[in-house]
């Protein structure tokens, strides 16, 4: 670890000789520039940013405060961003701010507790000193704490928070209604009815070929956005969450103790259900061996060939938002299926912000860079980070928002909306703002209120209206109490768990894929007591262990 530490400060001290820790050598710029207080700001590269100087959000930051915006260009790889912040860190030449989403939680406690970032809920406590954060509606201020707030209680950073009902829950299932239709089956509601769906449909041939090609159930069991349709079914059982990595840990009913769903009796439930689906020959073990490729492929062969799938993205099918895919035509939405005990979730982790901004220990004007990233919390400047500048890129004018819709409006969830885009700023190279670097508050009301001239809404277009259906479906389908995530373990916590979140959620996703298939018997108590014990011997205990004593420090 010496030899470590020793080769970093190394590393530092001949980058900052060679002049790369700031332009025009290293160190702090000055602190007044042209009568103006200097603010010098290190921001992540963005391509689609012409200009950070000369740029609309800079001038109207810089003109709201009466400073001088300074910025110092971090790599624009993730990888290569962290190693630059370690340097910099290491070596204490640092700039009054550092924005950028690509810092681990642990890196922000490492730095936070060193002294490298000042902690600022003495600013965040009064609407004195933080009167836009004081804006923010109750609920989703106290989220917003919750998640910025770092084990040892301190806050090192803002967040930007954005939350939107589609990536809150997108392991959405879609169901091949043009064959239901033709075989003359209503749609199906629970497990019981999908099942013998399914059979009708592995036996009567709906795509009309004369071969039995038709897949019952396929996806993408380690899919990185809503590919699992095992997850998707498991929660007709018990409430259950996987991300790409593994399983993850859940709350009981009364939303105190942290528990593993995947130990359940109703988990095993669900196992025994997916087999029994595998043994009707409507499951496909492809599920389990697909990459995205052969996901897709699946997705889009010619004939259609997939009853039930589940995705986050319409993009899995080509087009499919320009309503120009055959296969993604025959397909509707369907709200999760009722299990034997009337179970009916949908997966669902929570909002989780990014984590974006630090004011550094190096700051002249602790204060100054404190009140000039907070205004970036107010709803105007929130919106032009996102969107550009008004006017121009977007528009509250009632006249403009009175023509446009979107779903959420025209199913009557939201009564208008709040915001137009009025030209495509994000998708092209401009000098409007910082491509949505920095902190940022959008309610999730703001967030589904949103229109735009450039792609007009069209409510009979199925791909168009899937927002609302989503919303309807599946926002609301979970349990009262949601685990936060993540979850803000300390740097004992984080080490000791490292090693058995690995091989437990490995453990989990093996054992899900041989019990549904058959390899390991999911009837056999032997079997499954075993699948138990060896979860507790892989560490188990030790993960919700310090998951709890995490969760308790939030509560």
């Amino acid at each position: 670890m010496k030899r470590f530490k020793k080769s970093i400060l190394l590393i530092s001290c001949l980058l900052i000789a060679a002049g790369t820790a700031f332009a025009g050598g290293g160190g702090q710029k000055s602190t007044t520039g042209g009568g103006k207080p200097v603010l010098t700001i290190g921001i992540e590269s963005n391509a689609f940013v012409t200009d950070y100087k000369n740029n609309y959000l800079t001038k109207y930051l810089e003109e709201l405060h009466g400073i001088d915006i300074q910025f110092y260009m971090l790599p624009e790889n993730p990888t290569e961003i962290r190693t630059k912040v370690a340097l910099m860190v290491s070596s204490g030449d640092l700039p009054d701010i550092i924005i950028t989403d690509d810092l681990t939680q642990e890196a922000i406690f490492d730095y936070g507790s060193k002294g490298a970032f000042i902690p600022l809920e003495k600013y965040l406590s009064s609407a004195s000193t933080a009167p836009n954060f004081f804006k923010i509606p109750t609920e989703d201020r106290a989220s917003y704490l919750k998640f910025v707030t770092s084990a040892d209680g301190h806050v090192y950073h803002f967040a930007r928070y954005e939350p939107e009902t589609w990536n809150l829950t997108p392991n959405r299932q879609y169901i091949n209604k043009a064959w239901l239709d033709k075989l003359g089956i209503k749609e199906p509601t629970t497990t019981t009815e999908l099942r013998a769906a399914l059979i009708a449909i592995r036996d009567r041939d709906p795509n009309g070929n004369g071969r039995k090609d038709e897949i019952g159930i396929t996806g993408w069991f380690r899919g990185t956005y809503g590919e699992n349709p095992i997850m998707a079914l498991i929660n007709s059982f018990v409430f259950y969450n996987q991300s790409s990595s593994g399983p993850q840990l859940t709350l009981d009913a009364a939303g105190q103790k942290v528990i593993a769903p995947f130990t359940d009796p109703n988990f095993r439930k669900a196992l025994q259900y997916l087999n029994t689906l595998y043994k009707d020959g409507v499951l496909s073990a492809s599920t389990f061996t697909n990459d995205q490729q052969a996901y897709r492929a699946e997705l889009n062969n010619n004939p259609p060939i997939v009853a039930l799938t589940t995705a986050g993205s319409l993009s899995n099918w080509p087009n499919a938002s320009l309503d120009n895919n055959a296969n993604f035509a025959e397909l509707r939405m369907i709200a999760p299926f009722k299990g034997p005990d009337g179970v009916a979730y949908s997966s669902y982790t929570g909002f989780v912000p990014n984590s974006t901004t630090f004011i550094t220990s190096k700051s002249k004007n602790p204060d100054l860079a404190f009140k000039v990233m907070e205004s970036m919390l107010d709803n105007t400047i929130s919106i032009i980070q996102r969107f550009g500048e008004e006017g121009v890129d977007w528009t509250r004018d009632p006249a403009i928002l009175a023509k446009e819709s979107n779903a959420y409006v025209s199913m009557g969830i939201y009564p208008s909306l709040s915001i137009v885009e009025t030209s495509d700023v994000w998708n092209a190279p401009s000098n409007k703002f910082w491509k949505n670097q920095g902190p940022r508050y959008a309610s999730m009301q703001q967030g589904n209120t949103r229109g735009s001239t450039q792609a007009p809404f069209v409510p009979t277009s199925y791909a168009a209206m899937v927002n609302g259906y989503n919303y309807n479906f599946n926002l609301e389908a979970h349990p009262k109490f949601i685990i936060p995530n993540p979850l803000k373990y300390t740097a004992s916590e984080a080490e000791k768990i490292a090693e058995p979140v690995i091989n437990v959620s490995e453990y989990v996703l093996q054992s899900i894929a041989e019990f549904t298939i058959g390899q390991r018997d999911i009837n056999n108590d032997a079997q499954w007591n075993s699948y138990l014990q060896n979860l507790n011997s892989q560490g188990l205990p030790v993960w919700i262990s310090a998951a709890q004593a995490a969760y308790d420090r939030v509560k």
